[in-house]
């Protein structure tokens, strides 16, 4: 559906030549040659972009800003004039107009203006429908999602949660296994005790017996004094061993010897120390292959996994990654004290594109990096780490048609369910979501959706 504009203007060789340029860019015109005309029509006809004179005889073009303003607040309004000031200038910025174009102007510069104009309007429209689903998005731990793969995981976690079992968590780098294994402990029967994680990947092969079983004083040089191990410090609570695959054969056997014992022997130490915890563990390797080439038990392997969750990557749930984006973003902003709008539709695209290999922790950094060097309040293209940009624009995984096509149907969604909790009534709908009535009312019209 072309975007509606209104050319205010009461020379009537400029008025035509401005209708002219704009309807053979494809716009829907409308025209009006004076003030009063031009609130009329804003009055009785929804507008996305205003263009008008400044000074004309009955109603003058700051009086038409504002009219088209309290109509729609996203209006687009672009100021044409001949005598440019200053104080003209600042006072049409604060009450809203876009840009302030000085007469004779090129018919590109018209067209950039309402170009940019209606860009910048559909990025906050669109973040601002991100940040509505944000808010409504069902989220588990901090985890967000709506995707049929991210509502499976929460089932799962849940599952997880109101049993005692060892639990297994699969899954590439990055997508966030300790988050999955904190909202089962955080919503299990243990949730008032203590969740500890080890990365066995981080920890010298010497240091890790130490720092699961504890030892006592004298054990090796420099241990001064006892110190309880991992297992013991749980007591009552849940283990999590991230990377667990990186554990030497030695180590797994004796893990196992604990686990299966309840009980555990400090380094240095004789009698055995009971312990009651929930144990947890994640890898990113292929944990079956692992067992077949004999580099991990077969009995651990079926000691912990009673429970297996297996998270996906994010390239299989792209429809995740806006809603993500969004929550890093908002996040990342408030820790920032900065001021930022959103993410420019362009911006979100290549997001929605790129692969992403280091599945949502690279997301999470990549949302970070953009932010800090973002220099206007929406994040564009050129504040993306180049090397995303490169792939995304690279990435025969998802097209720009595909992407708009996912964008559009997740909108139809979630307004259509909005309208309908709220029997169809747009101001209550709109102000569920958070945007402004005429917001809803636009993306209503855009979506093809029909007016209560």
């Amino acid at each position: 559906m072309p975007e509606r504009v209104l050319v205010v203007e009461d020379d009537p060789g400029m008025l035509e030549a401005c209708v002219e340029i704009l309807r053979r860019a494809g716009h829907d015109v409308m025209r009006a040659a004076s003030g009063e005309a031009a609130c009329g029509l804003l009055r009785r006809t929804p507008t996305d972009v205003v263009v008008v004179d400044l000074r004309m005889p009955d109603r003058d073009g700051l009086d038409v800003l504002r009219e088209a303003k309290e109509r729609d607040p996203d209006t687009v309004v672009v100021l044409i004039t001949a005598y440019p000031t200053v104080e003209t200038a600042v006072e049409a910025m604060k009450i809203g107009a876009l840009d302030y174009l000085v007469k004779p102007f090129s018919p590109d510069q018209l067209l950039s203006a309402v170009r940019l104009g209606l860009e910048k309007r559909s990025s906050r429209d669109t973040y601002g429908l991100l940040k509505g689903q944000l808010e409504h998005a069902r989220a588990l731990g901090g985890m967000v999602g709506k995707s049929s793969a991210v509502m499976r995981l929460f089932e799962e976690v849940r599952t997880a949660a109101a049993v005692d079992s060892s639990v297994l968590i699969l899954g590439e780098s990055g997508v966030g296994k300790e988050l999955v294994a904190r909202a089962i402990h955080d919503t299990s029967a243990r949730r008032t005790r203590s969740l500890l994680a080890i990365n066995c990947a981080a920890i010298p092969e010497a240091l890790v017996e130490a720092e699961l079983f504890g030892y006592e004083r004298g054990a090796f040089t420099g241990a001064q004094a006892a110190r309880a191990g991992l297992l013991e410090q749980a007591d009552g609570g849940t283990v999590f061993l991230d990377e667990l695959c990186e554990l030497s054969l030695h180590m797994q056997a004796k893990l196992l010897r604990a686990l299966d014992e309840r009980a555990v022997r400090r380094l240095g130490g004789r009698n055995p120390i009971s312990f009651d915890v929930r144990f947890m563990a994640a890898t990113n390797r292929d944990v079956r292959a692992e067992v077949a080439s004999q580099r991990f038990r077969e009995d651990l392997f079926f000691r912990v996994d009673v429970i297996e969750i297996q998270v996906s990557p994010l390239r299989e749930r792209r429809e995740d990654i806006p809603l993500l984006a969004a929550h890093f973003l908002e996040g990342c902003a408030a820790r920032n004290n900065k001021d930022i709008s959103g993410f420019t539709t362009a911006a979100l695209e290549l997001l929605a594109r790129h692969d992403w290999p280091g599945n949502v922790r690279e997301l999470k950094n990549a949302v970070e990096r953009a932010m800090a060097y973002a220099g206007g309040v929406f994040i564009t293209r050129e504040d993306l780490p180049p090397a995303v940009v490169r792939a995304a624009e690279s990435s025969a995984g998802l097209g720009l048609r595909e992407w708009k096509k996912t964008l559009e149907r997740l909108e139809r969604e979630f307004v259509e369910a909005a309208l309908e909790e709220h029997g169809g009534n747009v101001t209550h709908a709109a102000q569920a979501l958070g945007i402004h009535r005429s917001t809803l009312q636009r993306l209503m019209r855009r979506l093809k959706l029909p007016a209560a």
